[in-house]
Formats: structure tokens, sequence, C-alpha cells
């Protein structure tokens, strides 16, 4: 037990459904490396009826405030290849080390040439995921059109194919990021054109933030961060780019 008793501060995240219920092997999984006294869970039982990852958010909220992230695997940590490459980017961004215990990937330690090599391969699937939907979707609207069927507008970070949404998965960790970013108190406005969202689409990914994008978002909560922003009475940091992947 401890083999990296460097990394103070560890957040474990564990993601079950009601179907595995394997919640105490991930912890026994990561219990047997890191010392449980160092360790903030965050534990999400996901079920048919919801699928929602308060958790899961809440971690991404506190990053700041670990050294390393640990999980067993890759997929407990988002559903899509995009959502994934968004995290690991914003964990190197933030100089904060992933391990997954049950996979090689490690990048807390010095020699993490293969957890770099992995995350990159992660990464590229994004890419080529992106691109099928795109594609598939697109395909879609296409026949849909010529079969003289009507194509509405889907929200923000969705598409529609033979009458189905999708989700596009680099405009959906956008729009999730969005809303993280907001939810701290910064400007609607401006966040939305640094994430590349269109103003007109501000409203609706807000006000259906927590059904389209798994995130709650109270707006008089904003409002009382926002204050505290403009009054000087919270710090935060400039949005750069390459912080999130988009």
């Amino acid at each position: 037990m401890g083999e990296t008793p460097d990394c103070r501060n560890v957040a474990a995240y564990v993601r079950v459904s009601t179907a595995d219920q394997d919640a105490e092997k991930q912890r026994d999984s990561i219990v047997s490396k890191y010392e449980e006294d160092n360790i903030t869970w965050f534990v999400d039982v996901e079920s048919g009826a919801s699928l929602a990852r308060d958790q899961y958010n809440d971690l991404r909220d506190e990053l700041d405030e670990y050294d390393v992230v640990v999980s067993t695997e890759i997929d407990r940590l988002g559903r899509s290849f995009s959502e994934l490459a968004s995290f690991v980017e914003e964990l190197r961004d933030r100089g904060i080390g992933l391990d997954l215990v049950e996979q090689p990937v490690d990048t807390t330690g010095k020699e993490d040439w293969m957890g770099d090599l992995m995350l990159n391969i992660l990464i590229t699937f994004a890419d080529a995921e992106r691109r099928m939907i795109k594609d598939r979707v697109q395909q879609g609207i296409d026949k849909a059109r010529r079969d003289g069927k009507r194509v509405g507008r889907p929200p923000f970070g969705y598409d529609v194919e033979d009458g189905f949404m999708y989700q596009v998965p680099d405009e959906y960790a956008r729009a999730q990021n969005f809303i993280r970013e907001v939810k701290k108190g910064r400007s609607k406005r401006a966040t939305a054109e640094f994430f590349e969202i269109p103003e007109s689409a501000i409203q609706s990914i807000l006000k259906r933030s927590e059904q389209n994008y798994e995130i709650a978002f109270d707006n008089n909560e904003w409002r009382i961060e926002r204050a505290k922003v403009e009054a000087g009475e919270k710090d935060l940091k400039p949005l750069e780019r390459g912080s999130h992947d988009f």
C-alpha cells in the first residue's frame, strides 16, 4: 500500500451502475496503491432513470485541490472519447497526475512516457470519433432532406439524424466546460465567446444544463458568484487557450 506517498492530495473517482455495483472492488484497487488517509472520494451511482454525475462534476470543479486523480479504468471518467480527451488535457495543463490503477496509464512519476503515449492515443481516437459522428449525422440530415422530412434545430452540442438527436462530442464538451466556468461567476457572454459558443445558444444551454449536459445550473447562484467576482471578493484566473480541449 502507499506506493506513491509523495501525492499528498488524491482525488479518487468511482463510477458504478445499479446493474454492476462493483464500487467496493474499485475502492479496493485504489486503496491497494494509495494511502486511504490521503484520498478524497468522488462516487457516482448511475441508474437507468438517471445518468447525472454530480460527483464527477464536483471533482472537475475542485481539481486544483489535488495532486493526482485516480480511477480504475479510463472509461470510468467519461462517456465519449471527446469528453475523456477534454478531461485529460485539463489535467495536463494544471500539472495534475492521472493514474488508472487497472490500466497502463500513470503520469504521476518521472518516467511517464508510456502514460503519455496511451493518453495521446486516446486523444487521437477522440478526433476520429468526432469526425465519424459528424459525417454520420450529416449523411442522416441529407437523407432526411431528400425524403422531404423537416430537420429541426437541435440544442448546441447535438445534431439530428433521421429524426433522432446525437451528441457531437467536441461541441458537447465545449458546452460542459462553458457551464462549469460560468458557474464560478464568469461573464456569460465572454465565456461563451471563449468557448466559441454562439450568443444565441447561451440561454438555452444554461436553461437546460442538467437535462442536456448533466450539469446543474442555478441562475440565482450564478448572480451571487458573479457579484463576488465584480466586488473583488473572488479571484478567477483568466481563461487561456490550451486550458480546455475543444
